[in-house]
């Protein structure tokens, strides 16, 4: 199943360029007020209209990101991982300490239209995300030297994610739509030909919403989601606004981000808030036959967010913000065991850790929705 993943997505990015020009979205260039049509009359049948999925100032949507992250130094510390599932004796014991000297990658995304009319909208994106890092011990206790550490392992193999995401938007009148989306996803510290030894994760979440006029739309719903790195079942917000003057805005769905905008002009603005990014990492080198050990990571960013247009659909993005580790700990899952929900756990943590906030920046180049 893993390979036929791998297949499909290499073949998403073969042609998610070629096919970007079948969508046609609203411009942010237009200057005409949303008001202006209400008095035209129609002749003949009248049409049906429907909600667009999205509305007027929002921030240019992706077809194609190329982007490097960079995190500063920052200390981490490791405890010791117990022989047996429910052994917690040292838990709580600063077993290893180590140094992440840098901590950065490749982030690629590309995304096409499959079906894409005023009454449906489907569209597939691949996402790869590579995590290296530099980094040494300064210190650990009670650990044999054949044994790999934690700061070894992601020093030699860091970490890495290769995901697949379909986004589905279907509008029923003029104001109500709903947005429905899964997403598979190979996480771990596996190397690019063996992508099998990485954690296959489930994700999805819908969402019902409404449109009330080109400026404004909201949407509840739930999601099952790994962004804070373990698994869980969490109610989504979805709030999308621009003012009538078109210089501010907010782009929202908690609680994965949240962010305010303002437009300096049809070609550049900034995103001001936070999001919250991260999966479930399987390592193959703590992890056998038996059981898979996985490293729950999820970081809370907080951001400003530049973009800019450089030439056509051509635009550049640049991003600085101070990264907080909200979750870095460790899991042992049984072979065959489900995973489980993890704001409600009934087991004790296999590895508990720690990682130092740290300063982070981020530059892409994008090519934009026309």
């Amino acid at each position: 199943m893993i390979c036929r993943l791998t297949q499909l997505i290499l073949f998403l990015l073969l042609i998610a360029l070629p096919l970007h020009s079948q969508v046609i979205t609203e411009s942010d260039d237009d200057d005409e007020d949303e008001y202006d049509y209400d008095d035209v009359e129609y002749l003949g049948t009248p049409t049906k209209t429907y909600a667009n999925s999205r509305i007027f100032g929002l921030s240019p949507q992706r077809f194609f990101s190329l982007g490097w992250d960079v995190q500063l130094p920052y200390e981490m510390r490791f405890t010791e991982i117990g022989t047996f599932p429910t052994d917690s004796k040292n838990l709580n014991f600063d077993a290893e300490k180590g140094l992440a000297n840098y901590t950065g990658g490749l982030r690629l995304q590309l995304m096409t239209p499959v079906i894409s009319n005023n009454r449906f909208l489907w569209q597939t994106q691949a996402n790869l995300w590579d995590v290296q890092y530099t980094a040494r011990k300064r210190s650990h206790e009670f650990w044999r030297d054949s044994v790999m550490h934690l700061t070894d392992t992601l020093d030699r193999y860091g970490l890495r994610t290769v995901g697949w995401i379909n986004t589905f938007y279907i509008p029923f009148d003029e104001k109500n739509f709903i947005i429905a989306q899964i997403q598979l996803d190979v996480s771990g510290n596996f190397s690019w030909a063996n992508i099998a030894d990485g954690q296959l994760l489930y994700s999805g979440a819908i969402l019902y919403g409404q449109r009330p006029n080109d400026r404004k739309q909201w949407a509840l719903g739930l999601s099952r989601t790994y962004r804070a790195g373990g698994m869980n079942y969490i109610p989504l917000i979805l709030y999308n606004w621009t003012s009538l003057s078109r210089k501010w805005g907010a782009e929202i769905l908690l609680p994965a981000r949240g962010h305010g905008r303002y437009t300096f002009s049809p070609r550049s603005l900034i995103l001001f808030g936070y999001e919250l990014e991260g999966s479930s990492y399987r390592i193959s080198q703590f992890s056998n036959d038996d059981f898979n050990f996985l490293i729950r990571r999820g970081e809370l960013r907080f951001r400003l967010d530049y973009q800019r247009q450089i030439r056509g659909f051509w635009w550049i993005g640049l991003q600085a913000g101070y990264r907080v580790m909200y979750s870095f700990d460790g899991d042992r899952l049984e072979k065959g065991q489900p995973d489980f929900f993890n704001l409600i756990r009934t087991q004790p943590y296999a590895m508990r850790n720690q990682t130092d906030g740290a300063f982070y920046f981020n530059v892409s180049i994008n090519y934009v929705s026309p």
